[in-house]
């Protein structure tokens, strides 16, 4: 007759342990779970970040729309000295500026004062001598090539470019900027229609995570193969 210890062993079942690389998955469960938890966090606290500095940014504007050049300078010095009174750098504290700058762009549009047509915010210009020169120069320049198409400004590029001496090059750059300042609006309104459609999607694909039905899964799964 089989000992009770015989029979035990011959019926035990062998449990497969689930393995991630060469430890025990449940050794890993607890740090893995907080990490999506943690995750989860940081993204909620980015999204609100981002909040607060689009409010921030407008808040600015609120101050510097239509200022003149001087009174902008103001404006950063008092903004960088709040940032420098935190332990940034002089560096540091202008390059923060000059993101919230670029942001503030980015947001909202003024009123150009010759056609009346709406145009991204851009920092006031210096009123210096200088500045004014170059400003009349550039105006200049823009007039002399008015009449040039851009196509015929893009085979003018390109032949100073195949000349290729130094002041051949500087021509092809001033040219290449006249393309880029004609084609800026167009630019800045596709720009505009791509964010509307990259919002929208992103919006459609957090509802649908949330839905957590059948057709919604479907839909995530299609539009990730779509997107590869």
């Amino acid at each position: 007759m089989a000992s009770v210890n015989t029979v035990a062993a011959s019926s035990a079942v062998a449990v497969a342990v689930s393995m991630i690389g060469d430890r025990p998955a449940v050794e890993l469960q607890d740090t893995i779970f907080c990490i999506g938890e943690e995750t989860l966090a940081a993204e909620k606290m980015l999204e609100r970040g981002e909040e607060l500095l689009d409010t921030l940014a407008g808040n600015m504007f609120d101050i510097v729309q239509g200022l003149p050049y001087d009174q902008f300078m103001v404006v950063r010095d008092f903004y960088k000295a709040g940032v420098i009174d935190k332990g940034r750098t002089d560096d540091a504290a202008q390059k923060m500026f000059e993101r919230t700058c670029t942001r503030m762009a980015k947001l909202f549009t003024v009123k150009d004062p010759e056609t009346g047509a709406s145009v991204a915010w851009k920092k006031p210009t210096s009123v210096s001598p200088d500045a004014v020169r170059k400003a009349a120069k550039r105006a200049e320049e823009i007039q002399k090539l008015a009449a040039v198409s851009d196509g015929e400004l893009l085979d003018l590029r390109d032949a100073h470019l195949r000349k290729g001496d130094s002041k051949s090059i500087a021509q092809a750059q001033k040219l290449a900027k006249e393309i880029e300042r004609r084609n800026a609006d167009s630019l800045e309104v596709e720009k505009a229609q791509r964010k509307m459609m990259v919002d929208k999607i992103i919006a459609r694909v957090k509802d649908l995570g949330k839905a957590g039905t059948e057709d919604a899964d479907t839909l995530l799964l299609n539009t990730l193969a779509m997107l590869g």
